[in-house]
């Protein structure tokens, strides 16, 4: 028998009303032991809030206008009700659970009557038809045909709870706390297979869900490498001085190379197929096509690690520079020309066939070296206080943000962040900043005010220059979100524009000249290091300190050869002392 869609949603929230990874890793698992394989890949799919699988790059290309359309023609329901309704549970599906009628389609409003007569025959929503809506979504580009597909599913949903999860995996938003280890658990154990083996396979392969049906079969040995699907990346331990790298390398000898400031991009090569990949697993081969067109010319097929990096005349430039070709619909040949890019290469994970991954490190770096690329990292072997020093000076000196020192006997172990590697890094002087609003969070977070936009003095007037979530506790966070509520001015969905009375200490790696915030300025990497409730709004910094930081031989990120400016003119804001 087909698995329901109910019946998937019934797990979902079984899993999501527990803390417990355990009881997640049992409840799913039992649940995926009961399906059939086709079902299997579905279900796998679906939980990690996916309509496609990992290795297929179609999208639905459906965005919160069409479904609002979709749910306000089928709900009599008033649409800023409905929309407070999203603030307070932080995300679409759950709070069309909240409104979508006990009955189903029965009970919707404003629905022609063959559609309506048609969706409740067709009886419950099973999840290969849910699949097969999406493979029609994913096909049409007509905003019209989206719809009616999308109306034929929700008029589908007898259950609120179907509405919810059908929401939840169209804007890949599940909130349910299973995350990726959650998952192979449950594979692992509905299938009785090792943990690890699991996790290899996954890697090997790229699909889960693909994993899932080779773990049902008991086949995960047979299962061969793939290109084209997204590794997660290996990771390095912060350090904050020589003194103590020295102490974790333990008289070890260590490769220091540059610690470059690009995107770090991984390449898949196979003939003239090429992909790029991000740590964000997204493909972002658009937004580089010099850098495309340069891989393509170096023969036979790999995986590399490495950097895209701002690039002329032999140097890295400020990552500024990158963004500005990030995002962007038309990447025109001027945006190219006047911001060069190029990809840095430092690790090799597969190569014609045979992985790599397992090999130490100085042998992946002598098949990396056999490559012939036009650009790599260049390394030296360190082991003590003093040769670390001169290669994090070096490495400045090239307008670097630091080092990375790694253990050349070492596998390259993706995900993981443990002492085989590790960096040291430029630190900037931090900056006292003043909160200017105060916005809801996600997942566990969704109910709070968690992510704090915070701004500079201009003059007498507040100009944002950033935003920052991480550095403060939940008990911290809680008492925030009571102080902002009582200083709120406005709210605008999940944002409150709230009175400048709170000062944060903010951290930071770099600072960088943007047009996206009113002071000029970004902070690369903002994190909060501390509420500093001893400092009125009034002694936060002022602008000029944060031109003086951007111009000090620290950051890297400053513009290289270009006279300095003066600070930009600040917008209007709401806060302007003289009007205290």
């Amino acid at each position: 028998m087909a698995a329901l869609l109910r019946e998937f949603c019934i797990a979902c929230d079984a899993a999501a009303a527990t803390a417990s990874k355990l009881k997640k890793r049992e409840v799913l698992g039992h649940y995926f032991r009961s399906l059939d394989e086709a079902d299997l890949r579905l279900a796998v799919r679906f939980t990690r809030g996916r309509a496609f699988s990992s290795t297929d790059e179609r999208v639905l290309s459906v965005g919160g206008a069409i479904v609002s359309d979709v749910i306000f023609s089928i709900l009599k329901i008033d649409q800023q009700e409905f929309w407070g309704l999203v603030v307070k549970n932080g995300e679409v599906g759950e709070a069309l659970a909240r409104v979508w009628p006990a009955e189903g389609v029965g009970c919707v409003a404003e629905e022609p009557a063959s559609i309506m007569a048609e969706a409740s025959n067709d009886g419950p929503l099973t999840l290969g038809e849910m699949a097969n809506a999406f493979d029609d979504l994913a096909r049409t580009g007509v905003v019209q045909r989206k719809r009616e597909i999308l109306r034929r599913l929700f008029t589908r949903c007898i259950h609120p709870r179907e509405a919810a999860y059908l929401t939840k995996i169209i804007f890949g938003d599940m909130r349910t706390g299973v995350q990726e280890g959650v998952l192979q658990a449950a594979v692992a154990q509905a299938f009785e297979r090792p943990p690890a083996l699991i996790q290899r396979t996954q890697l090997l392969l790229g699909d889960l869900d693909e994993v899932a049906v080779l773990a049902k079969r008991n086949e995960l040995e047979s299962a061969n490498f793939r290109l084209f699907h997204p590794i997660q990346f290996m990771l390095a331990t912060p350090q904050e001085t020589a003194e103590i790298a020295i102490k974790t390398i333990a008289g070890r000898n260590f490769f220091a190379e540059d610690k470059l400031d690009g995107i770090r991009a991984q390449i898949h090569k196979s003939g003239d197929r090429m992909a790029i990949y991000t740590r964000t697993m997204d493909r972002t081969d658009e937004s580089f096509p010099d850098v495309v067109e340069a891989m393509r010319q170096i023969p036979g097929e790999f995986l590399l690690d490495g950097e895209i990096v701002p690039w002329c005349d032999g140097c890295v430039m400020p990552f500024a520079h990158i963004q500005k070709r990030l995002g962007r619909k038309n990447l025109t040949p001027a945006i190219i020309r006047e911001n060069p890019a190029a990809f840095i290469a430092f690790d090799i994970l597969s190569r014609d066939g045979r992985l790599l991954m397992d090999e130490p490190l100085r042998e992946r770096r002598r098949a990396l070296e056999e490559l012939n690329l036009p650009l790599l990292t260049s390394i030296c072997t360190v082991s003590t206080n003093e040769e670390i020093t001169t290669c994090f000076s070096a490495s400045r000196n090239r307008r670097n943000e630091g080092i990375v020192l790694k253990d050349p006997e070492s596998p390259y172990s993706p995900g993981r962040r443990g002492k085989a590697w590790l960096k040291i890094k430029t630190h900037l002087p931090t900056l006292d900043c003043v909160v200017t609003a105060a916005e809801y969070g996600h997942g566990k977070r969704k109910n709070v005010l968690s992510d704090y936009t915070f701004a500079v003095w201009s003059g007498n007037q507040l100009v944002n220059i950033g935003k920052a979530y991480s550095g403060v506790t939940d008990e911290e966070i809680a008492q925030l979100t009571e102080l902002f509520h009582k200083l709120s001015l406005q709210q605008r969905r999940h944002v409150h524009i709230v009175e400048p009375k709170l000062v944060l200490e903010i951290a930071f790696d770099q600072i960088q000249k943007s047009d996206r915030h009113a002071s000029g300025y970004a902070l690369r990497f903002p994190r909060i290091k501390r509420i500093r409730w001893d400092k009125r709004p009034e002694e936060a910094d002022h602008l000029e300190r944060v031109a003086e930081i951007y111009q000090s031989s620290a950051n890297t990120a400053r513009q290289r050869e270009q006279p300095a400016t003066p600070p930009p003119q600040p917008e209007p804001t709401l806060f302007d002392l003289s009007d205290s």
